[in-house]
């Protein structure tokens, strides 16, 4: 599987093979991020595609009958006392609609919707006129003086002008609802409001304004994404999403989220305009999503978890290392039990919290081959010794779940490790480097260095050798001391 950027953040053509474990180096402000953000907007966008359209799909349904609900505010005639009898009985969908029970909309929104345009057509406006009264008072301009007048107007009249508009919403909505069976449009725009979530609206170059930018995700067998963009959205060429190649991807940059009290939903009060179905609110941002994950959602059956057991054995045992109690999350806060004794995650080192992500989503049973694992520079928090141990944490969940790990670093330490860790589990055949280079234009291209790893470790001991000829100057006698 490969992965094409061109022109997206300061990347230009490049590709970059996802096998197995794909390292990305390379100086600050290279894109290395970027690749990683794209790719996990692409694979959490398409994600449970269908069940996240038909959740969209009904609350666009509900909204407009909630816009029906003001429409026809005539009904209100019927709840008056002394009424001579309650004509909507006869009519459960609009009865709901006044009683607010058309929220729950069973046995479907889209159901209700038709019960209620076959009601529309039912109901007897002269039958209404007859129980509720005969006259209203409306106010209408004269045309001669152009001053408002009251007028007496028949209940059915008013009642017959808002079926019509009634009506009117729910023929534009079924029409709504018969477009795009296939998804197209939808699965393009949640791709559209994710990569705009993730990249604050500038996934294009801002360096280039006006260029045309390139997306594509295939192997050789079948393409899954392949789209290009223009000012930040995408291109409505064709199909952008054609296949799955995973059923979630994670994006972990910050262990600190487990410090978070609860997950917070993410509601976008200036979303762009779009078309379709898709509802902003239920996008999240990649930290908000692990959060939940983290705290709410449960782990694998007994079966699942017998499974599982057999593969993690090797990957539990380094994790043990480091952290080796239970996660307790509740209303009351979030805590680290070990020995029987809680300790709140607040408090926990960077580091353990790192290992804690991890060894939960495990638990949960997360990871393994239908997930995309993406680490952003994982070893700021720790101590090489800990570096060494996480290398091989990942390197084993590539050899035994059959992972594929997408990782970025600037540790000559930790790069070391991952050099050394698989070649001793025999992933060398599945594992990529890449280096960032600069174009000179303000661009950068991914070269891929398998053959010639030692630009990588030259490219870090440069500036450890820097620093120590600066060091050995000062400590020797050397330079102003200014």
């Amino acid at each position: 599987m490969q992965i094409t950027l061109d022109n997206i953040g300061i990347i230009k053509n490049s590709t970059l093979t996802l096998e197995g474990l794909t390292v990305i180096t390379g100086k600050n402000n290279s894109g290395k991020t970027t690749v990683g953000k794209t790719l996990y907007s692409l694979i959490d966008a398409t994600s449970n595609l269908q069940r996240n359209a038909r959740r969209d799909r009904d609350t666009y349904i509900r909204k407009q009958i909630r816009e029906l609900e003001n429409v026809l505010n005539v009904f209100i005639y019927t709840r008056e006392p002394g009424a001579e009898e309650d004509y909507l009985s006869g009519f459960p969908a609009l009865e709901g609609l006044l009683s607010n029970a058309y929220k729950v909309c069973k046995p479907s929104p889209e159901e209700y919707a038709y019960e209620l345009e076959r009601e529309l057509h039912a109901v007897d406006s002269k039958k209404l006129a007859e129980l509720y009264g005969t006259t209203e008072s409306i106010f209408r301009r004269d045309e001669g003086t152009r001053r408002w007048i009251v007028h007496e107007v028949p209940i059915s009249e008013k009642f017959d002008r808002q079926r019509a508009v009634a009506l009117d919403i729910l023929s534009s909505l079924f029409e709504e609802l018969k477009q795009d069976p296939h998804l197209t449009d939808y699965a393009r725009e949640r791709i559209n409001q994710t990569l705009s979530l993730e990249f604050s609206g500038q996934i294009q170059p801002v360096k280039a304004p006006g260029v045309t930018s390139l997306v594509d995700l295939s192997d050789e067998e079948s393409p899954y994404y392949h789209f290009t963009l223009q000012n930040n959205r995408i291109v409505k060429d064709g199909p952008v999403f054609f296949n799955a190649p995973f059923q979630r991807a994670y994006l972990i940059d910050d262990p600190y989220i487990l410090d978070d009290p609860k997950p917070a939903r993410l509601y976008r009060m200036n979303a762009q305009e779009f078309e379709g179905l898709v509802n902003t609110s239920n996008i999240s941002t990649h930290s908000q999503k692990l959060l939940t994950e983290l705290r709410f959602r449960s782990g694998p059956n007994p079966f699942e978890q017998m499974l599982l057991d057999k593969s993690l054995e090797q990957i539990r045992e380094q994790i043990e290392q480091v952290i080796s109690g239970s996660f307790e999350f509740s209303p009351d806060g979030n805590y680290y039990v070990e020995n029987g004794v809680k300790l709140r995650v607040s408090n926990l080192a960077a580091g353990s919290k790192l290992f804690s992500i991890l060894k939960i989503l495990l638990e949960k049973g997360e990871l393994d081959a239908s997930t995309l694992l993406i680490l952003d520079e994982p070893e700021s928090h720790l101590h090489p010794q800990w570096q060494n141990t996480f290398a091989e944490v990942i390197v084993l969940l590539v050899k035994n779940l059959n992972m594929r790990v997408l990782l970025t670093t600037h540790s000559s330490n930790f790069m070391l490790a991952l050099d050394a860790f698989m070649r001793k589990h025999g992933i060398n055949q599945r594992t990529n480097f890449y280096q960032t280079r600069s174009t000179g234009d303000g661009f950068v291209e991914y070269e891929c260095v398998n053959d010639d790893m030692g630009r990588i470790y030259q490219d870090f001991l440069q500036y450890l050798s820097e620093v120590k000829q600066l060091r050995n100057l000062y400590m020797h006698g050397g330079g102003d001391g200014q």
